[in-house]
Parts: structure tokens; C-alpha cells; sequence
């Protein structure tokens, strides 16, 4: 059920922002006026929480019609309304870390980020364990971390905005971003379809294996959400002053350093699992390498993107994105039936491998310019031979030759990029200093 919750969340964040997120963050760039942008941050949030509340309200009423035909497994009495709630209280977090970004505050959205996770970490352990809640108690444990990061957004961007917002800013914003709105609604449905189709197809339990196995994927994310966080301030800013030769060691460092965490993840999440989780969650194992590739695929966006939102192409972003979803929806259809939650990651990596690759057409000639082209070739080549090697010891056990074949290769996929020259230890050196300027 809570899995089936954030699926909900998904959805309901796709229609609160359309195209608001990233028109903010452009027309940020593109005004040196403080008083202008303060408007614009403000006016961000006020949207947040207006267009959101008349959205809740409407969901409450037509709710308990619409679930019944929606979902085979998935009640809108207790967990359908939660998860509106949860939806509604998210969203001003958005325009908190598009701030902490613009302003070269990540550490602060770090550090919050940790104790949103330990309050929701101890509220979890409150209702299921002690009160025996069981998944309701995990839904309702998501409720203090939203509290606490609805209250620190809207203080924060209330502060920095100083009450500074209007309609007019509002409507600018959302003209500016409405060419994106396909493109963001159709990265959600990449995100959320593969466990709504599964949830229509299968059941509950085979959705809930599922989306422990993306969670586990996710952690190369996780792991770089720094970097993708100060992508845009660093990239604008370097475009804009044509240093080439900076935005192309950047993109190929954030490259290496994604494919890393991809490869550990894809040779060793088996052992991680045996010795850490419970033996109920060993069907999702074989599933995390491909969702994993798909991730990789995922991050990659984030150079694409970079170009076409640079070149204010936004409605280029969203076909790509609109080809992508549907092309995920009908392999989801597809392959579930046939192969199950292999089915569902599999589609969704292809599904992202599509989006890449269209995405890398439109910008060929930044990516000719830039020459990062051997880094995501290399790496690629390498991801694929970590899930060949590790789908090769598919038995639910610990062995030791295996683990040593599976670090032997790690060190030699690893070293690959130095030995070739894909990327240089100064170019490292270089990159940190300026992110930690940054």
C-alpha cells in the first residue's frame, strides 16, 4: 500500500507544476534584479499552495467515485486520502531546494534532507513496531517529515522573498513553462506507470517487490544529488561565458562519477540484501541491474536537458519526453504479462534509453563540441557487462569467489577511464574545487 501511496504522490506532483519548476529556474538566470527574483520565488510558492488546495478539495469530493474504477487493489478510504494529503503538503519543498540551489545552499538541503529522513525513520518505527499499524503505520509515518519540510520551505522563501510575489509573475511563469508541461508529465509517467500497470495486471505484493528493488536502484541518485542539484547554476553559468572546456570536463566527471555508483550497486546489491533484509525481498534481487541501467539512463537527462533548456527548446524537451512515456506505457503492457517485474524494468529502461538517445540527436552538435562522448560510450559498455557478470551468479547466496570476481571487475571497469584517458586526476581536482567554491 505505501508503495502504491507514492505512486499517488507522483501523480498529483505532475499536475501541481506545469512547467513551474523549470520556468522559475531560467527566468532566475535570466534577471541580475534581486527584487525580480524575489518576486519570482515567492510567486513560485504561492502557486504551490494555491493551485494545490483547489486540487485537493475536488479530489476528496470525486475520490471515492473515481478509485474504485482506477485500481483493482487500492482503497480510497484510508490510503487514496491519505495519499492527496501527502501530495498537497510536498509541494512548497520544491521551490525550498530550487532556492537552496539558486543560491548555493546544498549543504542546507542536505542537511534537512537528513533529519526529515531520521523523524520519518523513527515515526515508521513508532507505528509499526510499536503500534502495529503495519502499512498504515508507514503511510502515516510520512506525514512529520512532510510537516517539518512544509514548514522550513515556506519560513525560508518567506524570508528570502520578503512577501514579494504577484499574479502577473505567476502568469509570466507559467507562459514561460507551459512548452515543458508535456515533458514533465511525461517523465512522471516514465517514474510511476511501470508499478500502476504492474498494480492492474498483478497485485499489491508484486508492486511492492518491485518498488523495494527501485528503491535500492535509486541510490545512485541518491549518492549524486549534490552534483545534479548545482547542475544548473554551474552549467548556465558557464555556457553563458562559452568555457567549453570547464562544462565539458564537468559533464564527463559527473558521467564517471554516476557510473561508479551504478556498477557498485549492480555487482554487489545482492550481498547488501542477503545480509541486511529480509529473505521475503530476495525476488526483487535479478530486477535491480536492469531498473539500475534505466537509472543510469535517467541521470543522463540532466546533460540533454541541460542543452535544450539552454536554447529555451522546451517544446523539443517535450516530444522527446512524450515519445518516451507512450513508448513506456505500451512495453509495460507488453512485456508485464510475459516476464513480470523483469518485464516492468526492462521496459523502463528502454523507455530511457529512447529518451537519450533522441535527446543526443537534437544536441549533436554540443556534443561534438564538447567531446564527452567516449566518457558515456566507456561507461555504457561497462554497466552492460556488470549486469552480464552479475545476472551470471543468480543463486540467493553469498560465495566468495563470486564477490572476488565482482571486485576484480569493479577495479578493472573503474580504472578503465584513467588507463584510456577518458578523464585525468587534475580534471577531478579541478572539479571539486570549483563545486566546493560553489
Amino acid at each position: 500500500m505505501a508503495s502504491m501511496v507514492t505512486v499517488i504522490i507522483g501523480f498529483f506532483g505532475l499536475i501541481y507544476n506545469p512547467g513551474m519548476v523549470s520556468a522559475t529556474t531560467r527566468l532566475y538566470h535570466d534577471t541580475n534584479d534581486e527584487r525580480e527574483r524575489q518576486e519570482l520565488i515567492g510567486s513560485a510558492l504561492n502557486f504551490f499552495l494555491l493551485f494545490p488546495f483547489v486540487i485537493t478539495i475536488a479530489a476528496f469530493v470525486v475520490g471515492p467515485f473515481v478509485f474504485p474504477v482506477l485500481f483493482a487493489d487500492f482503497p480510497f478510504y484510508p490510503y487514496g486520502m491519505l495519499a492527496i494529503l501527502l501530495a498537497f503538503f510536498t509541494q512548497p519543498k520544491r521551490i525550498w531546494i530550487l532556492l537552496m540551489t539558486l543560491r548555493y545552499k546544498i549543504h542546507i538541503t542536505a542537511t534537512y534532507s537528513v533529519v526529515s529522513v531520521l523523524v520519518g525513520s523513527a515515526a515508521a518505527l513508532a507505528l509499526v513496531v510499536g503500534f502495529n499499524l503495519g502499512a498504515l503505520g508507514k503511510v502515516l509515518a510520512m506525514f512529520p517529515p512532510a510537516f517539518l519540510m512544509f514548514f522550513i520551505a515556506f519560513r525560508t522563501i518567506n524570508k528570502y522573498s520578503e512577501g514579494h510575489w504577484s499574479i502577473n509573475s505567476i502568469k509570466k511563469q507559467l507562459v514561460f513553462g507551459m512548452p515543458i508541461v508535456i515533458a514533465i508529465w511525461s517523465y512522471e509517467v516514465l517514474h510511476i506507470a511501470d508499478r500502476y500497470i504492474l498494480e492492474r495486471m498483478t497485485d499489491i505484493s508484486q508492486v511492492g517487490l518491485y518498488s523495494f528493488g527501485y528503491m535500492v536502484a535509486q541510490v545512485p541518485l541518491f549518492l549524486v544529488l549534490g552534483i545534479r542539484q548545482l547542475w544548473n547554476p554551474i552549467f548556465y553559468e558557464n555556457m553563458n561565458k562559452k568555457d567549453d572546456n570547464t562544462v565539458s570536463k564537468l559533464i564527463s566527471i559527473y558521467i564517471i562519477f554516476l557510473t561508479i555508483i551504478c556498477l557498485l550497486v549492480i555487482l554487489f546489491s545482492k550481498e547488501a540484501i542477503i545480509l541486511l533484509i529480509n529473505e521475503r525481498y530476495y525476488d526483487a534481487i535479478p530486477v535491480i541491474g536492469m531498473i539500475v541501467i534505466g537509472i543510469y539512463f535517467s541521470a543522463l537527462l540532466t546533460i540533454t536537458n541541460s542543452f535544450l533548456g539552454f536554447e529555451k527548446k522546451f517544446g523539443a524537451t517535450s516530444k522527446i519526453a512524450l515519445v518516451a512515456a507512450l513508448s513506456n506505457i505500451l512495453l509495460n503492457i507488453i512485456l508485464i504479462p510475459e516476464w513480470g517485474i523483469m518485464g516492468a524494468a526492462l521496459a523502463t529502461a528502454i523507455s530511457y534509453l529512447l529518451y537519450l538517445l533522441i535527446g543526443i540527436v537534437l544536441v549533436h552538435s554540443y556534443i561534438r563540441r564538447l567531446n564527452f562522448l567516449p566518457a558515456f560510450l566507456f561507461s555504457s559498455v561497462c554497466l552492460i557487462a556488470a549486469f552480464a557478470l552479475a545476472t551470471l551468479f543468480s543463486t540467493n547466496g553469498i560465495n566468495s569467489i563470486e564477490v572476488l570476481l565482482k571486485t576484480i571487475a569493479a577495479i578493472l571497469f573503474i580504472s578503465g577511464f584513467l588507463l584510456f584517458g577518458i578523464i585525468k586526476v587534475s580534471d577531478i581536482k579541478k572539479a571539486k574545487s570549483l563545486i566546493r567554491k560553489k
